[in-house]
């Protein structure tokens, strides 16, 4: 059967958007289970389930200090990192989710505006949607790394190889510096 609607147009915009709830949804996903290998304790686990971002990232912070698990001083520092990078992410996420958009005055991307709390006023950031791309395939890596400094947490518990980090392409490295 045809039909004779036609089909709507599609909003960058609101991709952006969708990818970077849905990255930051895959976030939590796995800070969750970097939770796991830090702390084999069910009822925290449990307890860790529905919980949102920050809550996951101080559950690992306390499982990091608390759980007796043989790791490497590297490992730790990696999982530090990620545990910082992801507050980071955190934040980004929130701003571009939780936001009232506007189109930017001078008529260059968008405004994202936040209400501030306890005040009528509103904070605003200027976001583009290459912006709002690169927050969300920052998450997407995050997996990655949080993946490995999970499997890298129990590697001498469990026998098994650890997962070496990976440096950044040579052009990419170049640009940093």
């Amino acid at each position: 059967m045809t039909s004779n609607a036609a089909t709507p147009e599609r909003n960058p915009f609101l991709e952006a958007v969708g990818r970077v709830t849905v990255a930051g949804a895959n976030l939590d996903f796995g800070l969750h289970n970097l939770l796991g290998q830090l702390a084999f304790e069910p009822t925290l686990i449990q307890l860790a389930n529905a919980e949102g971002t920050a809550r996951l990232i101080e559950l690992c912070e306390l499982a990091l200090k608390t759980y007796d698990v043989d790791m490497l001083p590297e490992d730790v520092a990696e999982v530090q990192r990620c545990l910082v990078r992801a507050k980071v992410l955190k934040d980004k996420r929130n701003l571009i989710v939780h936001s009232l958009y506007m189109r930017a005055e001078d008529g260059n991307g968008m405004e994202a505006a936040k209400p501030l709390r306890r005040t009528l006023g509103q904070r605003v950031t200027k976001i583009t949607v290459a912006e709002m791309e690169a927050t969300a395939a920052e998450m997407e890596a995050m997996q990655h790394d949080l993946f490995r400094a999970g499997w890298n947490a129990r590697a001498r518990q469990t026998g098994m190889s650890r997962i070496p980090t990976q440096s950044p392409p040579a052009d990419e490295a170049a640009a940093e510096h």
